[in-house]
């Protein structure tokens, strides 16, 4: 059977020219998700299929290309959406509960009960109930451009934006919290390779578009997107593996030994202590040096 071999220049051109079946399969999922799932983030899974099935595909088969790509497209997109629940299944559980108890509450008392109410409901206490609205927040973080708050009173903030900031107006129990999660993903992002984290600071930091730095890096655009969904799959595995200590990560799922072997960098080349001092430190300030 003749197998497309490793030709950059040939899965280079399969995928310029059948870029458009991404953004036409988006249209198509699209309608599936709610109005706050980001369509790029879409739009870059599918890319990222895309660059799979240029690699993969025989070009000795009878089936076009197209044809074979529409399916890893879509496959690529709907695993995406399936992976970005980083809770663990004690957390969705506690959320659940809590979900039951506040609804319950709020059809007896036609009112939204308040935490102690909800404390006193379940048999624990405020801070526990705290606790658990915070671990299921931090386990719906979707993206680096999510923002961390949502409602009505709802910033633009988002945990890319905590790369470079920290936010003072805080109690000194959260504070800690908030300086670990900054200083992990700071040290994590150090560890990113140095196309990875070229690209991350460019798209998300600098604001450029993945055009743009796909035409200056000489690849296409779907490369870039492939960059940056890798990353930031690394970054929210490492992410997930300081909150709860483990990678709840299917079997099959793409990059799955690439991102434990990223999360073993990160945590063998780094203490607590020099994470949690992370949090002071410029982000891409000798970033190369660590990869080095």
């Amino acid at each position: 059977m003749t197998r497309n071999p490793d030709n950059d220049a040939q899965v280079e051109q399969l995928v310029s020219e059948h870029l458009y079946l991404v953004q036409h399969i988006v249209h198509e999922l699209a309608v599936r998700y709610p109005r706050h799932v980001d369509r790029q983030e879409l739009w870059s899974a599918g890319a990222t299929g895309l660059v799979e099935a240029a690699r993969r595909f025989d070009v000795g088969s009878e089936v076009p290309f197209a044809h074979y790509a529409r399916r890893r497209i879509r496959g690529a997109i709907l695993d995406s959406t399936r992976q970005r629940d980083w809770a663990t299944r004690g957390v969705r559980r506690d959320q659940r509960t809590l979900t039951n108890a506040a609804s319950s509450f709020e059809q007896r008392h036609q009112r939204v009960a308040t935490d102690e109410e909800l404390a006193h409901q379940l048999g624990v206490d405020h801070e526990e109930i705290a606790r658990r609205r915070a671990a299921a927040h931090r386990g719906t973080v979707l993206h680096l451009d999510q923002p961390l708050t949502t409602g009505a009173d709802a910033g633009t903030a988002s945990l890319a934006d905590t790369i470079a900031t920290e936010d003072v107006d805080v109690s000194p129990e959260a504070s800690l919290e908030q300086r670990e999660l900054l200083g992990a993903l700071r040290t994590a992002v150090r560890h990113l390779t140095d196309v990875q984290r070229d690209v991350i600071e460019r798209y998300y930091l600098k604001g450029e578009r993945l055009r743009d730095v796909a035409e200056e890096m000489g690849v296409t655009e779907a490369r870039v997107s492939q960059l940056r969904a890798e990353a930031v799959r690394a970054l929210q595995t490492y992410l997930q593996t300081a909150e709860y200590g483990t990678v709840d990560v299917d079997d099959d799922a793409p990059g799955k030994r690439q991102r434990a072997a990223f999360v073993a960098r990160v945590t063998e080349n780094s203490t607590w202590r020099q994470r949690l001092d992370a949090a002071d430190q410029p982000i891409w300030q000798d970033a190369r040096a660590v990869t080095a």
